[in-house]
């Protein structure tokens, strides 16, 4: 049976659920349908958790809480739409993406349906400061995803490039969401700032847990094995990988994954100590979580703060 502070967290997302329903509901039916198709299959809420878990502690009152996590959550829903659209993929979450089960020209207009009602919920943000974030954030969402085409089309293998587009399509809106709390709670300048650091930490490791889980098995991951390989998007492990190879030896393990042999590429990432690497800056930033972490909470929320942050970052 869960715990009281299990209970309060359930409820807590059911209802963010609901005010991302309220917001997001149109006079449209068939908008509305893929609303609802959408919102059931809109997966475990780790934005609307880190809200919760650190915006009590920090002293933000619930109903803001609510507000907050429920835009948080459609500006990320609206990315996975277009997300989606550009890497034409078939399966989300083991469930058909939105454009795979209404067409692109519907998965296009939800999408865009999708941002106008998130920023409308920010229009009617009490704090306009708090709203400047997020807009500032759907932003950066929509550079990062630029960046990161740019890198699969010139088949750049910088680590600068590839930190600066997880920062932008993963960290920032990890970082967004704490500084509002600090915003919110009406915390001194060098605190919210931590917050700040702590999101982008969180959000690196997120990224670089995802790129990992890529290699693992679905049922475990909750990612189809090899996504990232098939779609053509350089991990972090391919890039430590590319990185120690002389130009002809990146051509052949190009040629490798334009052949589909993807066990043949986690083998030779296995062998070459890329994974080992990958999981070493996964774990920098993860230490660099608790670090920030310690700044705010109590010491007795805090063994349940880090169980929290290693079981999202570690596949």
């Amino acid at each position: 049976m869960p715990n009281i502070e299990e209970q309060n967290l359930t409820e807590f997302l059911l209802e963010v659920k609901a005010k991302m329903a309220n917001i997001s509901t149109s006079q449209n039916n068939e908008i509305n349908d893929i609303n609802q198709y959408v919102l059931n299959n809109s997966g475990k809420f780790i934005r609307s958790k880190i809200i919760y878990l650190y915006g009590l502690e920090i002293g933000v009152k619930k109903p803001k809480l609510v507000e907050l996590a429920s835009a948080a959550e459609l500006i990320h829903l609206s990315t996975l739409i277009h997300d989606d659209i550009i890497d034409e993929a078939d399966l989300r979450r083991d469930m058909p993406t939105v454009v795979k089960k209404w067409g692109i020209k519907k998965a296009i207009l939800y999408g865009d349906f999708l941002y106008t009602k998130t920023f409308q919920g920010l229009n009617s943000l009490e704090n306009t400061d708090i709203a400047d974030v997020l807009i500032n954030c759907a932003e950066a969402l929509i550079e990062g995803e630029f960046n990161q085409l740019k890198i699969k089309d010139s088949s750049t293998f910088s680590m600068a490039e590839y930190f600066d587009v997880i920062e932008k399509k993963t960290a920032v809106l990890f970082s967004g969401i704490l500084k509002c709390l600090g915003i919110e709670a009406k915390l001194p300048a060098d605190y919210i700032n931590d917050l700040e650091q702590l999101g982008l930490s969180f959000g690196r490791a997120f990224q670089i847990n995802d790129d990992l889980s890529d290699f693992e098995d679905s049922k475990t991951t909750g990612k189809a094995k090899f996504k990232d390989l098939a779609e053509g998007k350089l991990t972090l492990p391919m890039i430590f990988l590319l990185g120690s190879l002389q130009e002809a030896e990146q051509i052949e393990i190009l040629k490798i994954i334009e052949s589909g042999k993807f066990l043949r590429i986690k083998q030779v990432l296995e062998s070459s100590g890329s994974f080992e690497k990958a999981r070493h800056e996964r774990q920098v930033a993860i230490n660099h979580c608790i670090e920030y972490t310690e700044r705010f909470i109590k010491l007795d929320k805090l063994d349940e703060i880090k169980t929290f942050i290693k079981n999202i970052l570690v596949a």
